[in-house]
């Protein structure tokens, strides 16, 4: 391997990727160019930014054959315990079978890697120094596109995901629903879409004007933020409007959870406005639907919400709507 020739190609690799999931199968493929039949490689990485996500197993880039989920739990303790006792300035842990790698901000710890000598070989070389150094930098860069690839999804000012990523994580679940029935395997837990939509908003901004809007807009996504797990997705949807996609076991304990949210935010002071309420409408993510028509089943609950009161939670389920079948009379070519 040809370290100062390849350097600059493989960061520019990394530094192109444009999508999360490619960015992680183009880091992969680098590490087996790399490393090639001679070590074994396990990868970790925080799921999200979050500041509770934890840091879990990745990918392997396996040389001596097909990964076995013990080895797995095993090398993610490995990296775990070796985290907790590592200096705060030290990115490299060497041992006599295996190479710590870590990559960390000042505050906390991204992931890392460990890398083994391939087992059952005894000739196996050692990582050089350049190689060290080499894959030190690509770790680093690695979370450096990561950090970039998030902040792009990310809306400036409630630090909520943004509607173009709310548009890419509702498909890919859609997909992965559409799988599982295809293959009759049903799921423990199911996949909800709830929509939010605060009351009033355009009387908080008339009375007490544009800054202080923002600051509601703010408070509300740190307290849905602070109610729901790190592994929910919640979305600025535009305006006042939020979005969640969220899994729970049951449609009734998505409500409850939702009216929990619901209630937080309406016992909550806010500063110079005192109360604020929110509307609340949430449907049951199925592949039988198209993402538009979720979105709009979703929106039609939260304005039944509206309608009837508002500050309350609805499940489309239970509005006993009936499915708007397209006919051809109804697309309009031009």
């Amino acid at each position: 391997m040809q370290i100062s020739n390849c350097g600059y190609g493989l960061v520019k690799q990394l530094v192109s990727q444009k999508k999360e999931v490619n960015l992680k199968q183009c880091f992969k493929s680098i590490l087996q160019d790399l490393l090639c039949d001679r070590f074994d490689a396990y990868f970790f990485s925080k799921k999200c930014c979050h500041v509770k996500a934890q840091i879990e197993f990745e990918f392997t880039v396996h040389a001596s054959g097909v990964l076995q989920l013990e080895e797995s739990n095993t090398s993610l303790n490995l990296f775990k315990s070796a985290l907790q006792e590592l200096p705060e300035h030290i990115k490299l842990l060497k041992h006599p079978s295996r190479v710590f790698f870590f990559a960390k901000t000042d505050i906390q710890p991204l992931g890392g890697l460990i890398v083994v000598n391939k087992v059952n070989n005894t000739d196996a070389i050692a990582l050089s120094d350049n190689e060290e150094g080499l894959i030190l930098h690509l770790l680093e860069v690695y979370f450096l596109q990561l950090k970039l690839l998030h902040s792009s999804a990310v809306d400036p000012l409630s630090q909520l995901l943004n509607r173009q990523s709310f548009e890419q994580q509702l498909t890919g679940i859609i997909q992965s629903e559409s799988y599982l029935q295809t293959k009759k395997v049903r799921s423990e837990s199911r996949w909800f879409l709830a929509m939010l939509d605060i009351d009033h908003f355009k009387k908080v901004n008339d009375n007490f004007g544009h800054v202080i809007g923002d600051e509601v807009i703010v408070l509300v996504s740190q307290l849905l933020k602070s109610h729901f797990r790190f592994d929910d997705l919640l979305f600025r949807y535009g305006g006042e409007e939020f979005a969640i996609l969220f899994s729970t076991e049951s449609a009734e304990l998505a409500w409850k959870l939702l009216d929990r949210a619901r209630e937080l935010v309406a016992n909550t002071r806010f500063p110079q406005v005192n109360h604020v309420t929110m509307s609340v409408g949430f449907i049951q993510v199925s592949a039988d639907f198209q993402l538009s028509e979720l979105v709009d089943n979703a929106d039609k609950a939260l304005y039944f919400s509206k309608d009837n009161g508002r500050n309350q939670v609805t499940n489309y389920q239970q509005l006993n709507i009936e499915p708007h079948v397209i006919s051809d009379c109804d697309i309009e070519l031009f």
